[in-house]
């Protein structure tokens, strides 16, 4: 074989092995990046759009699709009639149904609150059933929210003492 066809061989070969290497490090990288990404979802952001299966402090399980997550709450549609809204602090676990997430939340979900979600179900004037954190409950028609309280049945119920609020669709 002539030195010059040798040195093609050598070449080409050196190429090849050049390219298999910038693709490992390419997939590593793309990998990594994969991984960082997942690492800065919370839960709730991993799940939101899919089916879940929530364990809750008091409350026990909660399923459904996980349809709003807020700063301080997510929405569980339940049903085609009942939604859950419970609170992010009482969530122990999260069995997601496969899948990848569907929707991802805007800033103005990020920022809402107890008191959005009190002034929505006080506006719909429906009975709902709040699960607190002590384990006892109360049914009624929100009345009237405050800076840190809902008003139910006559009680004045902390937005931290709430675990959990059964309420129509």
């Amino acid at each position: 074989m002539p030195w010059d066809e040798r040195f093609a061989a050598m070449e080409h070969d050196l190429t090849l092995q050049a390219e298999t290497e910038a693709g490992v490090e390419r997939e590593q990288e793309i990998n990594d990046l994969a991984t960082e990404r997942s690492a800065q979802l919370s839960w709730a952001d991993r799940c939101l759009g899919l089916h879940v299966t929530v364990r809750v402090v008091t409350a026990g399980i909660v399923r459904g699709e996980l349809a709003m997550v807020t700063a301080d709450w997510v929405l569980v549609h339940h049903d085609g009639a009942t939604d859950w809204v419970v609170a992010l602090r009482d969530v122990v676990s999260v069995v997601p149904s496969g899948g990848t997430p569907v929707t991802s939340r805007g800033e103005v979900q990020r920022r809402m609150t107890w008191r959005q979600a009190w002034n929505a179900l006080v506006r719909d004037r429906d009975e709902v059933h709040v699960l607190r954190r002590d384990g006892s409950s109360v049914r009624g028609i929100p009345v009237v929210t405050g800076f840190d309280h809902v008003e139910i049945a006559g009680e004045l119920v902390p937005y931290e003492a709430v675990v959990a609020v059964r309420c129509p669709r």
